[in-house]
């Protein structure tokens, strides 16, 4: 059974309902000011929450980061910016949670650049490129992962929709090293609320 993490959560209604009738494994909240599925707000609420809650943060220093923590019982942290090994040593380090270290994917994969990471994080994110780190709606070249050279589970993401069922369970076939699918823009009404019939139906299917 794939793991799954659907992300950009931010409206309680949708949350409560999300958690009520699908239960993923990880609800991704946003914590770059820029996106436009931002979470800055409804913190007890969510605190309160039994599910595991992953921030999503892009290049955020360590008191922000800590200060989000707190305010919302994040559960693990996805760090989605161009932090570099030291930094995810650090924040490893201080707050001990499950870190989710996402690659951005363009035409080509460095391996040796991922490597780096790996005594510090407890997943990999492959997603795809965009300037503005994610929320493009579009995929990558999947095929890149066929190569995975590691033993660390990972996280496949970028533009992921219910047409992809197939291809993803033909990757997962080829490269069991792929733990879960993250899911966002595909199974939104708008930025920030989702279509919870769209994702019931993609999780009886992956």
């Amino acid at each position: 059974m794939m793991k799954l993490k659907v992300c950009g959560m931010r409206e309680p209604d949708n949350i409560r309902e999300l958690i009520e009738q699908i239960q993923p494994d990880w609800m991704g909240l946003i914590f770059h000011p820029s996106s436009p599925r931002f979470v800055d707000s409804n913190e007890d609420y969510i605190k309160a929450l039994e599910i595991r809650k992953v921030g999503v943060f892009v290049n955020a220093d360590i008191a922000d980061i800590a200060e989000k923590i707190h305010s919302f019982g994040l559960t693990t942290l996805q760090l989605h910016g161009k932090e570099t090994v030291d930094e995810v040593r650090k924040i490893k380090e201080k707050s001990g949670l499950e870190i989710f270290k996402v690659y951005s994917v363009n035409d080509s994969i460095q391996w040796e650049l991922v490597e780096c990471y790996l005594p510090y994080v407890d997943y990999f994110l492959f997603d795809t490129f965009t300037k503005s780190y994610g929320g493009s709606g579009k995929t990558f070249n999947w095929q890149l992962l066929l190569d995975y050279p590691f033993e660390k589970p990972f996280l496949l993401s970028g533009g992921i929709s219910l047409d992809h069922i197939v291809p993803i369970q033909n990757l997962q076939s080829q490269v069991p090293q792929m733990k879960g699918i993250d899911i966002n823009s595909k199974f939104e009404i708008e930025p920030g609320y989702k279509n919870l019939a769209l994702i019931k139906e993609f999780k009886g299917k992956i």
